[in-house]
């Protein structure tokens, strides 16, 4: 039996296998692609044939269920319009804050300053 020093002296002087079968970059299969999209296309429409044919609603219903929604959206501010304008006058509350600060600091270190020695 080997042990395990001659197993990687071994392994060491061996080269390194080369991989089998052809690069990825050199493999030019447009059929394969081409098929993958057709199966993706089909797929949807059957996949949209079987929802609605098992939907548990008629057609009649679904429509108007959507129209309200959509009408929903389309009437009044919606939640991401709010968090906006609440975002910005949180912003111009801060911007003013550090103005005033800004201010303050620019008094208060010109009357603490020294004045300038006349010669």
């Amino acid at each position: 039996m080997k042990n395990a020093s001659e197993k990687k002296s071994q392994a060491a002087s061996q080269p390194a296998r080369k991989p089998r079968g052809k690069p990825y970059k050199s493999v030019v299969n447009v059929q394969s692609v081409s098929a993958l999209g057709v199966g993706m296309v089909i797929g949807a429409v059957v996949g949209a044939g079987v929802a609605l044919l098992v939907a548990p609603r008629t057609g009649r219903e679904i429509r108007a269920l959507l129209g309200n929604r959509a009408s929903r959206i389309g009437r009044g501010p919606g939640v991401w319009y709010k968090l906006g304008k609440e975002l910005e006058r949180a912003a111009a509350v801060k911007r003013k804050q550090l103005e005033r600060k800004e201010a303050h600091d620019r008094v208060r270190d010109h009357t603490t300053a020294k004045p300038a020695e006349t010669v």
